[in-house]
Parts: C-alpha cells; structure tokens; sequence
C-alpha cells in the first residue's frame, strides 16, 4: 500500500496500541516538511536560490499535496521552505490523518483525558504498512544498505525532527545518529534539491531543540 511521507511519519510517531502520539510538536512539523520534500522529489517545486517555488502545477492525485502544490504555486510572493512549512502545518497533519484513515491503516478512537477533556486517538488498524516502512529504515540505516530517495528523505526528517530516537529505541544511539548524518549529508546529488534538504534540516532541528521537552505529548 502506497503512503506519503507525511502519512508514514504519523505512522511511527503514534503508539500503536493507545493511538497517543510521540514528539507531538516535533511531528508537526515534520509532517509539513514531507510534504515539500515529496513535491520536490516528484519534480513539482524546487529551490529558486533562497525561495521555494512550483516548477509543474500538475497534480499527483493525493488531495493534500495537490493543495499544497496549488498554493505554492499561486503565492503572491516568494518565500523560503521554512516559511512554507510553518503555513502548510495544519493542513499537512489533517491531511496525513485522513489518509491514514481513508487506507485503513488506523482507526479513530474517542476518550477523555485524565476522565474529563474529550480527546482523538488514532489506533493502528494495520500493522503490515507501517512494518514495511520500519523494514526499508532498519536495512538502510543498520544494515547499511543504500536507501531509495523517498526513504533517504524520510530519514532527513526523522534525523532532524529527533524521531529516530523513538524508530532505533533499542539500537546502538551513537551508530544510529552516525549512519542517520551519512545519509543526510552524502544521498543528495541534485544541488537545488541538496539545498532543499538542507533547509528542511535547518527548519526542523531548531524547532526540535527548542520544543523537545518530553517524549509523550497529546493528540494529533
């Protein structure tokens, strides 16, 4: 089964079994970068110097980066990834959420918190998609296998969102963030999508280092 980047980040920051989410904040916005780091691997936008800018309006079918796409590309000025991704955040999350849903790979359940906030949790239905994305990480990153470029972005924004963490909880950490930085640095040989990348890292690790303050945090 197909999955965005976005979708499969959601995937790995929610507990499977109580549905509560991991890193909530840090998520976020990882789910937003995917989603432009998935238009530029799709050819859709690019780095125009510091801006980021559409480059094919053509849409991919997927409702969420098709409206993504059309806003990029119907800006009324240029701005940079970051900006892009601190707009698009909402959007993303909602959209990441309702795939997941619409595919079957999670459930929506209903409960209140501490017995009194009303509060969503999403549950995994299906284990296989998520299992499939864990096993293209594991070969990748401690097998030391060469990742495709959807996994190789996938594992920018784990890197630099501080999901990996969570991913390799019980692997050698040092070995993790070692071959987790190799791949980061040396995947990309297209320069504007290098450039990309780069401002995605950027954009992510201070939000991480300013946010991250506990592992469990509530409800996406």
């Amino acid at each position: 089964m197909e999955t965005t980047l976005g979708e499969q980040i959601m995937l790995l920051s929610l507990d499977d079994t109580t549905g509560a989410p991991h890193l909530q904040a840090q998520s976020e916005y990882m789910i937003s970068s995917a989603s432009v780091l998935e238009l530029a691997l799709a050819a859709r936008v690019r780095m125009d110097g510091d801006h980021l800018v559409a480059t094919d309006p053509t849409p991919l079918g997927i409702p969420v980066l098709d409206d993504t796409l059309k806003r990029i590309a119907g800006q009324d000025k240029r701005e940079d990834a970051q900006a892009w991704i601190f707009r698009l955040k909402k959007e993303a999350v909602e959209g990441a959420r309702q795939g997941l849903l619409d595919k079957g790979v999670i459930r929506e359940e209903r409960a209140r918190r501490w017995g009194i906030f009303p509060t969503n949790r999403y549950p995994e239905a299906d284990g296989t998609v998520e299992q499939e994305v864990r096993r293209k990480l594991t070969a990748a990153v401690l097998e030391g296998q060469e990742p495709d470029a959807r996994t190789a972005a996938l594992l920018v924004l784990l890197h630099s969102g501080g999901l990996h963490k969570l991913v390799f909880a019980e692997a050698d950490q040092a070995a993790v963030e070692k071959r987790m930085a190799e791949l980061t640095e040396g995947h990309w040989a297209e320069p504007a999508m290098k450039q990309l990348v780069d401002s995605v890292f950027v954009a992510l690790t201070a939000h991480s280092a300013s946010t991250a303050v506990g592992v469990t945090n509530t409800g996406i």
